[in-house]
């Protein structure tokens, strides 16, 4: 199986270095069970210039099966053999304008976080054009403490609001609304704990065990952390707002 996950990786990088614009392909490593559910080849493709079309996106990736496209994300999908794969899209301008500061207070780390980075020192090189992945991931261990201030900020403000909405969904016994907030306040409760520390962001599938080993964490975090996260029908959600509370100010007074 290491052969054929070998010869997939192999194939979706010859076709993507015909395109000029792509600087630097890497691949994603960790999940090692192939059999998993959520297994699949995570390929991030950095480009300069404008992306190519779907249609000539599907062309380059002819040998593979069921593919699929999203505009959104910039992403394609599609399948080798058994394998999925992911393919994302990234433009080079993008994150050079991030580590510039241009793009802090642009909503850059809504959704994942600075996922990207942490994608970017972590991915392993199967093409380069030119150095720049070696240059970036110079930058990107020497960012001003502007963006480490601006992005703690931001996501602090974020944290606090989800605060507010969780308990508003409380005294509203409103299951979705619960839901959504409760989400929305773990996700930037440790997204302040990552840019307090200094440190990017996992995948969310292992954002609860990286969390919990940051070196600068509140006291009793990991008790309270844990009881809000745990499906424990004795706690109320009244209690858990309770939590949220103490966990969102333990945060706000590091």
């Amino acid at each position: 199986m290491k052969r054929q996950v070998s010869d997939a990786v192999q194939k979706v990088a010859q076709a993507l270095e015909t395109w000029d614009g792509i600087d630097t392909i890497t691949l994603m490593e960790g999940e090692e069970d192939v059999y998993a559910p959520y297994f699949f080849l995570s390929v991030d493709a950095y480009y300069r210039g404008s992306l190519l079309d779907i249609d000539r996106r599907r062309e380059l990736f002819q040998f593979g099966a069921a593919f699929e496209s999203s505009i959104a994300n910039r992403k394609d999908r599609f399948l080798i053999g058994d394998l999925p794969v992911r393919v994302e899209y990234k433009d080079i301008g993008r994150f050079e304008d991030i580590i510039r500061g241009d793009s802090i207070t642009s909503g850059a780390f809504r959704d994942s976080g600075t996922y990207m980075f942490f994608r970017l020192q972590n991915c392993r090189v199967i093409f380069s054009r030119s150095d720049w992945i070696q240059q970036i991931r110079e930058d990107v261990k020497q960012l001003r403490d502007e963006f480490w201030e601006g992005l703690r900020a931001s996501v602090q403000s974020r944290m606090e609001h989800f605060v507010s909405d969780l308990g508003a969904a409380v005294l509203q016994n409103d299951d979705l609304f619960y839901l959504v907030s409760a989400a929305g306040f773990i996700r930037s409760l440790t997204s302040v704990l990552f840019a307090l520390n200094r440190q990017f962001e996992p995948s969310a599938r292992f954002l609860a065990e990286q969390t919990l080993r940051l070196p600068v964490l509140p006291e009793s975090f990991r008790g309270r952390f844990d009881s809000f996260l745990r499906r424990d029908s004795e706690i109320t959600r009244a209690k858990k707002f309770e939590i949220a509370e103490l966990l969102a100010r333990s945060v706000l007074n590091l």
